[in-house]
């Protein structure tokens, strides 16, 4: 999954410090990043990687003002700057979408979308929320303060749950409206205010396709950067009648596949194949 980047350590503390021209450096334009395209592109797990994290020393030309520290990956470090170009002004490097960071390698990955997941929240609360007043970068931890009114806005993380159904031999697997990618996955969705990770899982199960759950075990988790969530994975088993009513405002579609069907998935980016893939490898 994305946060399993061993031997490799991810270092989140808040800290203030100055970017050397060697550190990584993400410019975030509210909905792209700056990407510098690679000569030669790299096959991974999870498809083409065609470019990479430009380095400060590329694009401090571009700045006004310093970028702030976000965290470290080993001894690289990763900085961020707001900007409101939309070209970048600068030949080979372009401004990309979030996902693109999909297809890096498992550095480059988690930091990239760990930074963009950082920059979108600041970006959308530049002003607070309360009185409307420009928001500052907090200096003694991660959040932005009004200086104002005192509004502490603190990172936005979503939780969401995803839910792997078995019934027997066969696995529930659907395919959100939203979802580019052409493959199958799992249920999965936002959790409401006021229920618990377990409440949301059966709903989202009965909501998408109409069926009843039971012997729900957690999984694991892990950060999704790409919708700004924290997602909870667990297993379940069909309770009831295996006929699917499919919500066609969230699924295109929803179907049983049996184990021997299911074609291998990467287990490199998502938790969703890694539960597919524990289900698929049973005996």
């Amino acid at each position: 999954m994305i946060q399993d980047i061993d031997p490799h350590q991810f270092k989140g503390e808040f800290k203030i410090l100055e970017p050397n021209d060697s550190d990584f450096c993400i410019l975030y334009n509210g909905s792209k990043s700056l990407l510098k395209k690679r000569d030669l592109p790299e096959k991974n797990d999870d498809g083409i990687c065609t470019h990479s994290i430009p380095r400060y020393s590329e694009v401090k030309g571009l700045l006004n003002e310093k970028p702030h520290y976000l965290f470290s990956i080993d001894q690289d470090r990763y900085f961020l700057s707001l900007v409101t170009m939309n070209e970048p002004k600068l030949q080979g490097y372009e401004f990309m979408g979030n996902r693109s960071f999909r297809y890096m390698d498992k550095k480059s990955r988690l930091g990239g979308a760990t930074a963009s997941h950082i920059a979108h929240w600041e970006f959308t609360h530049r002003y607070c929320g309360v009185c409307g007043h420009e928001t500052h970068l907090g200096t003694q931890e991660r959040c932005l303060e009004c200086p104002k009114c005192g509004n502490i806005i603190y990172p936005r993380i979503s939780p969401v749950v995803i839910i792997a159904v078995e019934n027997g031999d066969n696995l529930l697997m659907a395919k959100n409206i939203n979802n580019p990618n052409p493959k199958l996955f799992l249920i999965s969705g936002f959790v409401e205010v006021g229920e618990s990770l377990e409440q949301a899982a059966h709903r989202e199960v009965l909501e998408e396709v109409g069926i009843k759950i039971k012997n729900l075990h957690y999984f694991g988790s892990q950060p999704w950067p790409f919708s700004d969530a924290l997602i909870a994975g667990f297993t379940a088993e069909l309770d009831g009648s295996p006929a699917l009513t499919v919500e066609k405002s969230e699924l295109s579609t929803a179907v049983w596949v049996h184990r021997n069907q299911i074609e291998p998935y990467s287990t490199q980016v998502s938790i969703s194949g890694a539960l597919i893939e524990n289900f698929r490898n049973k005996k």
